[in-house]
């Protein structure tokens, strides 16, 4: 999907077409991150590229879940465009229409940034409905459990429940919490 989009932008006359497809560390290119021969080595030039580069990620070790097993990450017009957006700490409205991996692509991005990039982070995954939100912390619980261990931070003592992960490595969280009905519920929350 990555080739694909780089073929798309460029037939569209676009010059910078290819930014998702970057490799800093070229001993990396035929290394499959998910390989369980990896070497020390190899375990910590995949995860230095993943720090500096989140194409690297999204590309070569996201995995989302699916019925009865898992796939690659695919990498479409709306979530090239949200990543980038959400990496330059921009907000995004986002509109798809239903089943083409809008919320997917925005759990994949908090993945990387939690798991990866960030210390001392709060996150909030807010909805309509609290269940709605549950249902969003866990597709993002199940996308971390399809990295290689290596790159989670999971500890024992870690905070995990149906309503919210903390991480005692990073500092991080993550709570999932419904939206205010009124005023004064949604200043509560």
């Amino acid at each position: 999907s990555f080739l694909k989009m780089y073929a798309y932008l460029r037939d569209r006359g676009i010059k910078n077409n290819k930014f998702f497809l970057a490799l800093y560390d070229t001993s990396l290119l035929l290394v499959d991150p998910h390989d369980p021969k990896l070497t020390v080595e190899q375990k910590s030039a995949v995860i230095r590229e993943c720090e500096i580069n989140p194409w690297y990620y999204f590309r070569e070790v996201c995995r989302v879940p699916v019925p009865g097993g898992k796939v690659s990450f695919e990498l479409h017009i709306g979530n090239l465009s949200q990543i980038f957006l959400l990496l330059q700490n921009l907000n995004v409205i986002e509109i798809l229409p239903r089943q083409n991996g809008k919320t997917i692509g925005a759990v994949c991005v908090f993945s990387y940034i939690y798991e990866l990039v960030t210390e001392n982070s709060a996150m909030i995954f807010s909805n309509k409905a609290l269940a709605d939100s549950q249902l969003n912390l866990k597709r993002y619980k199940e996308i971390v459990e399809l990295l290689p261990s290596y790159l989670r931070r999971t500890h024992s003592n870690d905070k995990n429940n149906i309503n919210m992960i903390e991480s005692v490595k990073s500092k991080n969280s993550i709570k999932a919490l419904s939206t205010g009905r009124d005023r004064e519920s949604a200043d509560k929350l």
